[in-house]
């Protein structure tokens, strides 16, 4: 089914899901409950994982456009403006008044090279179907006014919501289809990272719904699945018969299955010094969905998922990446 996921090369993919605030604080080991502690370097970075994801995506040359709720506070001009200076475009964005701005905490031990996340989401809320139909995917909206050719979900708390804009997008495509045989139908991709989310696919049936399906290692090991290979076999069951299933797996790689190539693997690869991890998953997953929408081999687009995602490590953030000059 992978070779059918390229789209046209004019189209954007659509990330949707948070963006937020994220502090660093880096230290040598990690700190000790109630004492005083020196950092060697703190900075900010903008963080979520759909907003990760864009940017790394607009990095590598591709079309890339966010689609979130943003809070009107002081933190807003620093999320659009370096939305804006990577090339991502926010402008479909829905503006929350009288809300905070979701932040991050990251603690980063150098001696562990562990990583805690605090986060902290007081009141944004979630987006809605109704977000969607508004700004997106509007009724009666023309295939030639169409912008996405992908539209990429982060699997959050709106579950709900999530599959009620996945099954609008198969709606909008089977009507289209019918209508005109050459039409592209818009390629959906999901992300499964949060643990909570499990029941919620169960609970909305939202296994069948999309094209693409990203499974991150903690998920896999909750459901009870000791390796990649044993996710692999125990989730791709549960997906529609056409879909592609993915999951990266930390220092051992990724993987991935469709009914057409069965399971191919890619190794991890890794920088000489490892920096900053922060956002490794969602780089991987941006690569990779940019190789897919060039139509490339299942396993050549998780491969190229790897080599992008083991660059990030070994520098802070993202931009970096501009540096490489990936080729897909």
């Amino acid at each position: 089914m992978e070779q059918n996921v390229y789209i046209q090369e004019n189209k954007r993919v659509l990330f949707i899901g948070l963006a937020c605030v994220d502090l660093f604080q880096i230290l040598q080991s990690y700190p000790i409950e109630d004492m005083g502690h020196r950092c060697i370097e703190s900075y900010w970075q903008r963080g979520g994982n759909a907003g990760n994801s864009a940017t790394v995506f607009a990095i590598l040359g591709g079309l890339a456009e966010y689609f979130g709720t943003l809070a009107i506070d002081k933190e807003l001009q620093f999320i659009q403006q370096d939305f804006q200076e990577n090339n991502v475009v926010t402008q479909n964005c829905v503006l929350i008044d009288k809300a905070t701005c979701p932040l991050s905490v990251v603690i980063i031990s150098l001696g562990s090279q562990s990583r805690t996340v605090l986060h902290t989401n007081k009141n944004l809320p979630e987006l809605t179907i109704k977000h969607f139909q508004q700004k997106i995917l509007q009724p009666n909206l023309s295939p030639t006014s169409l912008q996405y050719g992908w539209i990429h979900f982060e699997g959050r708390d709106n579950a709900c919501e999530i599959a009620q804009m996945i099954r609008l997008i198969r709606d909008y495509n089977i009507k289209n289809q019918s209508e005109n045989r050459s039409f592209k139908p818009i390629i959906v991709s999901l992300e499964a990272e949060k643990l909570r989310l499990s029941a919620e696919l169960i609970k909305y049936d939202m296994w069948k719904l999309p094209d693409v399906m990203f499974i991150s290692k903690d998920f896999a090991k909750s459901e009870g699945f000791l390796s990649m290979a044993d996710a692999m076999q125990g989730f791709f069951p549960r997906m529609k018969e056409e879909a592609v299933l993915i999951c990266a797996w930390g220092e051992e790689g990724a993987a991935a299955i469709s009914a057409r190539t069965g399971m191919v693997f890619s190794d991890v690869y890794k920088p000489q010094t490892v920096v900053d991890t922060c956002g490794a998953g969602d780089t991987f997953l941006s690569a990779t969905i940019l190789a897919l929408t060039k139509g490339r081999p299942l396993k050549e687009c998780i491969t190229f998922g790897c080599q992008v995602a083991g660059a990030k490590c070994g520098m802070q953030g993202f931009q970096k990446l501009k540096e490489k000059h990936f080729q897909v």
